[in-house]
């Protein structure tokens, strides 16, 4: 299968290309196609808005891409996806940068770092970089749908966040009567517009902390029978919240 060259254009700058019928590109971009992906004048390159939408482009000798105007650009069209998945992820000192990659490939839409209580001062905190390790994945990993990366908060500000109609999950440990995360999502159907779990930092969630999101309506459920390190942990939560997803799709 040849390979698939994609770029992640925001969509009024899409919007204003179609207009034109040509995409101008950035420094980085073009560097991208042309040193990278040693793309010459006439190669295709799909492009999405991160909203659904896949469109045709090709190169041209200028080094814009070409596309054509209105909806005859577009090749593909796809509805975001139900219910919405999102992870929120304490701060950790190491495993940040991969827990936000995994999470897109993995299909995760809502991303929310938290600044937890036992979160270390070392903990990574890098916004910006976050951002461009989301681009890039949503690209390599043939997503339509961009995810949402949303501002730091701390725990204390996070509880009460989400919708009350969502489906609100904590990870915790050592707690005897936690349900397992993929028992409770396979009882569970699809009416929540959201499913959110929360991941701790590498001390775990302190007593305040835990009785905080008890009182905001946050179910606790464990991740298996060993300890996770935060970063194995989110991603173990993610893989279980998509597959979940894809079974009641199926239904």
């Amino acid at each position: 299968m040849a390979e698939r060259r994609r770029l992640l254009i925001e969509p009024a700058r899409l919007r204003d290309a179609q207009a034109l019928g040509r995409l101008g590109l950035t420094a980085a971009e073009a560097r991208y196609l042309k040193r990278v992906l040693r793309l010459r004048p006439g190669a295709e390159v799909h492009v999405v808005d991160g909203c659904g939408q896949l469109f045709g482009t090709r190169l041209t000798p200028e080094g814009e891409l070409s596309l054509d105007r209105g909806a005859d650009a577009r090749l593909q069209t796809l509805a975001a996806p139900q219910p919405r998945l999102g992870l929120a992820v304490a701060l950790m000192r190491r495993g940040m940068d991969e827990v936000m990659r995994m999470a897109c490939e993995l299909g995760v839409d809502h991303l929310q770092p938290l600044q937890a209580q036992r979160s270390v001062p070392q903990a990574e905190c890098r916004p910006d970089r976050w951002g461009v390790i989301l681009r890039e994945a949503v690209e390599q990993c043939e997503r339509l749908w961009a995810p949402e990366l949303l501002p730091v908060l701390s725990s204390d500000d996070w509880w009460n966040g989400p919708s009350g109609q969502s489906l609100r999950l904590i990870a915790v440990t050592r707690d005897q009567a936690s349900t397992d995360l993929s028992t409770l999502l396979a009882a569970h159907g699809a009416g929540a517009g959201c499913c959110w779990i929360a991941i701790g930092p590498e001390g775990g969630w302190t007593s305040d902390e835990l009785r905080s999101a008890a009182e905001a309506g946050w179910c606790g459920v464990g991740l298996g029978d060993t300890i996770l390190r935060s970063s194995t942990a989110a991603v173990a939560a993610a893989t279980a919240l998509c597959s979940w997803r894809r079974a009641v799709q199926r239904t």
